[in-house]
């Protein structure tokens, strides 16, 4: 069959009907990412519920808010970056990292009472390395003021 056939431009047609069929019912429906996060305007990022970036009067130009899980996920960053630059060693961040996680699990589970305790579980530790000198008090401070932001807003 050469390319100028009549069945090749058959199945071309019915490709592109079928692309653009498929292109424009998807563009009706959310998309739904792992943990039940979901696209709901259709820029393939995932969205908060009740979220709408593209309301220029909620959000002018910012996006959506963080969620308090992105929020443990950048504390858990800045952790590793103390790990990183030797100001705590592999137990203290696993000890860190371990309380952020099981807030976030939590908070997966709709638990937020168990992950205001984790994070202040969290807080109590970070308190102790200050205490210990293993922290500087400015170091902890930020972080302890972090994590109170995600409780406050939980």
């Amino acid at each position: 069959m050469n390319q100028g056939s009549p069945n090749n431009r058959s199945v071309l047609v019915i490709f592109s009907i079928v692309l653009a069929s498929m292109i424009v019912i998807s563009s009706q429906f959310p998309v739904v990412f792992a943990g039940n996060c979901k696209d709901d305007d259709g820029d393939l990022v995932c969205d908060p519920p009740d979220c709408n970036d593209d309301d220029p009067n909620v959000y002018p130009g910012h996006g959506c808010p963080p969620t308090s899980i992105e929020d443990i996920q950048y504390i858990i960053s800045d952790v590793q970056d103390l790990l990183s630059v030797g100001d705590i060693n592999s137990g203290q961040a696993n000890a860190l990292i371990s309380k952020l996680q099981n807030a976030v699990a939590s908070i997966e589970s709709d638990k937020i009472n168990a992950a205001i305790g984790k994070l202040n579980s969290f807080i109590n530790q970070i308190n102790a390395y200050i205490d210990t000198g293993v922290i500087t008090q400015e170091v902890g401070d930020q972080l302890i003021d972090e994590v109170q932001d995600i409780i406050d807003d939980l």
